[in-house]
């Protein structure tokens, strides 16, 4: 067999004299090639380098561009929301004294007037005062009123 028929020999790994020799790296492996499907120059069977990684200790996670927009996001949200959330809850408390009296609403029943409606709606008022209400609020053309007619009645004063 003839010298040019085998493959150079690559040097080999040097010894760990130190502890920061000691850490795994990429080292090269002599492994046999792996078979080809056409018939080519090498035979088989010849040898030849490989990479190959060898375990490696796992590097420290690092904040993407895209994960410190996300993480900036998501703590502007949160804030934003604890911010809403205590507002709301300082407005909401003095919100509830200074409601204002929802209207109440009157449906004419048959044989019913305007007059008597007020009457009976606020008696220790003028009748005739608070009919007028009525009509403004209701924008009535006239003071007659029809069966089943909704009627919006003044705040009670």
């Amino acid at each position: 067999m003839s010298t040019t028929a085998l493959a150079p020999q690559l040097p080999l790994p040097r010894r760990a004299t130190s502890p920061r020799d000691l850490t795994p790296v990429l080292t090269t492996a002599l492994t046999p090639a792996p078979p080809r499907a056409c018939r080519g120059a090498r035979r088989r069977g010849t040898v030849r380098a490989h990479r190959t990684a060898a375990l490696r200790p796992a590097a420290p996670l690092r904040l993407t561009r895209r994960g410190r927009f996300l993480l900036t996001c998501t703590a502007a949200t949160a804030l934003t929301g604890a911010v809403l959330a205590v507002t709301g809850a300082l407005t909401g408390a003095s919100a509830g004294a200074e409601r204002a009296p929802v209207p109440a609403v009157h449906t004419v029943l048959p044989g019913q007037t305007l007059s008597g409606i007020a009457a009976q709606w606020a008696p220790a008022q003028d009748w005739r005062e608070v009919a007028d209400e009525i009509v403004e609020l209701n924008a009535l053309p006239s003071m007659t009123v029809q069966a089943g007619q909704r009627l919006v009645l003044p705040a009670r004063g």
